[in-house]
């Protein structure tokens, strides 16, 4: 598919089905997002049919952070992961050519952001690609938010618009550097790539019974370096990280099909509908009908505009 490409850096179809906005330049040029040469960005809902595709020595790194709804990296190399919300995938100018693409029934709602080359925000030891991790609930929601307030202070363009804008965008790349340049022991920097491919094979079978002895066999590591390695990145156990996998997945199967619920509880491995139930609800402050009724009236809201 990248020979196609030889002449351009990149290849988007993007159906107008769902939300899309891009960063105007009086956007990108607001002191934050220029002293980091951001060159383009914006936020989405993409639906299956949209897909992306750069090609190798681009000239400029890519940082794509998912949102919710999961979306499919495909490497000029042949190899592939899965991303999944509080993934951060960040390509550097010298990068491989891949492919982006929405995986699964529910938009893939992600941030992406675009850089020239020298820019501060991408280390100099990402030669090709890497992924990393924010936290899915909290910093998902906040850079959502922050996106949001973004794109509405542009388009109000009142007296305090120019600072609010930048006032975002600092935090924003804030957000970025950290999960980029994470914090902590060098040990913890080379777990994160391991730990997102990891967490994307744990996602394509949420029917196994995981056991946090098979997660460590994968990544070469005893029971209690996972362990450590989960708290210190993530700041939860391997237990809750998967918790949080099958809760994300049960949303997705809950928002757009009509599988019955103990089917979707079945398919993220409960046996028992009442367990899921009460643990969908701990996790998302309602239940599972409750909860495909709201995407059903927000689908119904979406489709009016």
């Amino acid at each position: 598919m990248y020979k196609d490409m030889k002449h351009l850096k990149e290849i988007i179809h993007s159906p107008q089905r769902y939300e899309q906005w891009h960063l105007s330049p009086r956007v990108l040029d607001v002191y934050p997002f220029r002293l980091a040469k951001a060159r383009h960005g914006g936020y989405g809902l993409h639906d299956i049919d949209f897909y992306v595709e750069r090609i190798a020595c681009r000239g400029f790194s890519a940082v794509v952070i998912t949102l919710s709804g999961r979306g499919r990296f495909t490497m000029e190399d042949g190899s592939s992961f899965l991303a999944v919300p509080g993934d951060v995938f960040v390509s550097s100018p010298s990068g491989q050519g891949h492919r982006e693409e929405t995986e699964g029934p529910e938009p893939w709602e992600q941030l992406w952001l675009l850089f020239s080359e020298g820019s501060a925000i991408i280390p100099d030891t990402i030669e090709d690609y890497g992924v990393f991790q924010i936290d899915a609930k909290r910093e998902t929601a906040f850079i959502r938010e922050l996106v949001r307030n973004i794109i509405d202070e542009d388009l109000y363009e009142g007296s305090t618009s120019f600072k609010s804008i930048e006032l975002s965008a600092e935090l924003l790349l804030l957000i970025i550097q950290r999960a980029i340049r994470p914090a902590g022991n060098m040990e913890n920097r080379l777990h994160h790539s391991q730990l997102a491919l990891l967490w994307s094979e744990v996602a394509k079978d949420m029917k196994a019974p995981w056991r946090v002895e098979d997660l460590a066999r994968m990544m070469n590591c005893s029971r209690s370096q996972l362990t450590r390695i989960c708290n210190e990145i993530y700041h939860k156990s391997p237990g809750q990280k998967i918790r949080e996998l099958k809760m994300e997945n049960a949303k997705i199967l809950l928002s757009g099909s009509s599988v019955p619920i103990h089917e979707v509880a079945e398919a993220v491995g409960f046996s028992s509908l009442s367990l899921f139930s009460s643990s969908f609800a701990s996790y998302t402050g309602m239940g599972p009908r409750e909860f495909r009724k709201m995407k059903a009236e927000e689908e119904t809201s979406m489709r009016k505009r």
